[in-house]
């Protein structure tokens, strides 16, 4: 079974920047790839990260992946679940294959908040969409809407409109668009196509084999149905926790991991996370503090592996008067005591 210094689990910002890091600390790096670039990658234009004055996201995350491959991180692709954590030693397995780690760093993300409504399933990817970048292409010369009053929504509306949808309308469940930013709300306002509506939401989604219309909770001008041909959900989204609660790292009240902001240590002791799985930055989730969080996870964790008796079978190196890390701690008192007899 191989084994590594640290195991990235992630495919973000937060996750290739924990890798570039542990390798310039000369740490073995296993980065289990569950979803390449995250949301970034699906972002669309980036203009608010240092160094880029415009860049595609996608493109962003590629120069990241690029660069922790280069430095020699070694890279799986899958989904990851622990199988053991024992003495400061974590097997995780991705498919069929196992993999040893002295420290964890989560850096999973966080998945879309759906609408909740019945068909939404069924209509997924026929209609309802999760990511404007990706299948706005799709809609040029039809009509959609976005659902959400946050940054993305706005952002997602924008970017609908010059991609040539027809007519997009923003649903709005508060009063205004303040949650999104200032340069965004004024690009909207100059679009002729795009009409908002605000204090308002969806109730039902209308159609079989593909979405054919929406019923609002409030009556517009024209009524409580919108004939559309997608609705783009961009309501926020939700820490990935599968990982975290195999681990057994202690969570806030929105299902986030709670880290030392300092250290970025989670309650279990070898375990990390950075980025947007984590309540380190509160609610401002952005680019540059998930790859900074990354920097300082992977620190942490370069720290955590030098002050540690080697484990898992990695860079071995005997220490005198120290049993082997696997010994459990009963069998560690009665050696000692047995010394002290002697």
């Amino acid at each position: 079974m191989e084994a590594f210094d640290a195991i990235i689990v992630g495919g973000g910002a937060a996750a290739w920047s924990a890798a570039i890091y542990a390798r310039r600390y000369n740490l073995e790096t296993l980065l289990i790839e569950e979803e390449f670039g995250g949301e970034t990658s699906r972002a669309g234009i980036i203009e608010n990260y240092p160094g880029f004055a415009r860049i595609d996201g996608f493109d962003l995350m590629d120069k990241m992946k690029g660069q922790a491959v280069t430095l020699g991180v070694r890279l799986v692709d899958g989904r990851a679940a622990l199988v053991q954590n024992r003495y400061h030693c974590f097997r995780v397995r991705v498919g069929k294959d196992a993999f040893q780690g002295k420290t964890i760093i989560l850096a999973t993300g966080m998945e879309h908040r759906k609408l909740g409504l019945s068909k939404e399933d069924a209509l997924k990817g026929k209609g309802i969409h999760y990511c404007a970048t990706c299948d706005g292409p799709l809609f040029k010369g039809k009509r959609v809407a976005v659902v959400g009053g946050g940054d993305s929504a706005v952002k997602w509306a924008n970017q609908l409109s010059d991609m040539g949808a027809a007519q997009v309308t923003l649903i709005v469940r508060e009063p205004d668009l303040s949650r999104a930013e200032p340069i965004n709300r004024a690009r909207l306002e100059g679009k002729r196509n795009v009409d908002v509506l605000f204090g308002n939401e969806i109730v039902e989604l209308i159609g079989d084999a593909r979405l054919e219309a929406v019923r609002l909770k409030h009556p517009s001008e024209t009524g409580d149905r919108i004939a559309l041909d997608a609705v783009f959900v961009a309501i926020g989204a939700v820490p990935r926790g599968e990982l975290p609660g195999q681990l057994g790292v202690r969570l806030d009240a929105f299902g986030q991991v709670e880290v030392d902001p300092r250290t970025l240590a989670t309650s279990v002791d070898g375990v990390f996370a950075a980025g947007d799985v984590t309540n380190a930055s509160g609610a401002f989730k952005q680019i540059v503090t998930g790859a900074a969080q990354g920097a300082i996870a992977a620190t942490s964790a370069y720290h955590d592996v030098t002050t540690h008796p080697a484990t898992c079978g990695l860079h071995a190196v005997p220490v005198v008067g120290l049993l082997p890390a696997s010994t459990p701690p009963a069998r560690r008192r009665a050696s000692a005591t047995k010394k002290r007899r002697a």
